[in-house]
């Protein structure tokens, strides 16, 4: 795989940004934060985007969104990696592991289906689990 002829190509618009962002300290926060989440989000066809500085920090604000509150459970698989676990506490859940499916490494539905029937209940309430 040519990792190197993308890079080249873009070589003078990345420099040209770096230096801009090194000279104003803009990657954290500021005017050129602001401009990617804008475009960002245009690009998306989102109303809005918000920048973050890692993966983890990503997953947990995708499940605070999602509705995810303190004292959930959230299933994941346990290949994944500890960054995934660590967002799920992080947002005050707490993560639970359905094994995968060997041929395609994603979660087993059927082990799913069966984590759900018999590790979970249904709250009438709120038709959540």
């Amino acid at each position: 795989m040519d990792l190197v002829t993308p890079h080249l190509e873009l070589e003078e618009e990345l420099v040209s940004i770096f230096r801009r962002a090194l000279k104003s300290a803009g990657f954290v926060g500021g005017p050129m934060v602001e401009e990617f989440e804008r475009d960002f989000a245009q690009f998306c066809e989102a109303d809005y985007c918000v920048g973050v500085g890692n993966g983890t920090d990503a997953l947990r604000f995708a499940l605070i969104a999602g509705g995810v509150q303190p004292g959930d459970t959230v299933v994941t698989v346990p290949n994944t990696f500890i960054a995934t676990t660590e967002a799920i506490s992080q947002a005050g859940a707490r993560p639970d592991f359905v094994d995968i499916e060997e041929r395609t490494y994603n979660m087993d539905a059927r082990r799913l289906h069966e984590y759900l029937e018999t590790q979970c209940c249904l709250d009438r309430a709120t038709e959540n689990y």
